[in-house]
């Protein structure tokens, strides 16, 4: 049997998560949360679950703590629940595993699908997810970034193209505001680009900040 942890914030999508799972034998849902301080303790007690993660759980600063919690705990499995491409686009570059991805508008079967893969110990990657990757023309250069950059290095990068303010980053990747400029000065110095506006269209350019409607 397949265990199954929800950690989605709405009330109304964990309800309808959980008794879609409950209604499968091949199904046991452990847990439903809605914060991360309720995961990390469900996790303490499901350390092989498949976690099933709003991407925006925690704002922001989702992915970082869950790279801490799966550093705890790796054999969690993550299902993303992402609620935009550009959610994709984070998880995937800013975390070296990710089991599956779906977007919050999934429909029944394909959430089913995907929870059938993941219990099988197979990778699930949405239709609409998939069409968007290999409608990516500028995926070499993506790679050619994620290559250049270290882990943090591509958050702040992420996040700053996206116009969040450098305060804003350092609280949620609980760091000081001098360490995430420290970090965007050897941005700026690896990617040869002048300041933030630069850094942006580089980003944008390349495929990290998505700008299409979703």
């Amino acid at each position: 049997m397949a265990d199954f942890i929800i950690a989605v914030s709405s009330d109304l999508v964990r309800a309808g998560m959980y008794a879609t799972l409950s209604s499968n034998k091949k199904y046991r849902v452990v847990a439903s949360v809605k914060n991360m301080n309720e995961l990390r303790e469900e996790a303490k007690n499901n350390p092989y679950a498949t976690v099933i993660l709003s991407s925006q759980l925690v704002g922001d600063g989702t992915i970082e703590s869950w790279r801490r919690l799966h550093r705890r705990y790796n054999d969690l499995q993550l299902l993303l629940w992402a609620r935009s491409f550009q959610d994709v686009l984070d998880y995937q570059c800013n975390l070296s595993r990710v089991d599956g991805y779906l977007l919050d508008h999934a429909n029944y079967e394909e959430f089913d699908a995907a929870c059938y893969s993941l219990s099988r110990g197979q990778m699930f990657v949405a239709s609409a997810v998939a069409e968007y990757f290999a409608k990516n023309p500028r995926r070499q250069e993506q790679v050619r970034m994620i290559n250049s950059l270290s882990e943090r290095e591509l958050q702040v990068t992420q996040m700053l193209g996206r116009g969040i303010r450098v305060v804003e980053i350092a609280k949620h990747l609980n760091i000081s505001s001098k360490t995430v400029n420290t970090f965007r000065y050897r941005i700026f110095q690896k990617l040869g680009v002048a300041g933030d506006v630069e850094l942006t269209h580089l980003a944008i350019q390349s495929g990290l900040v998505d700008l299409e409607p979703t």
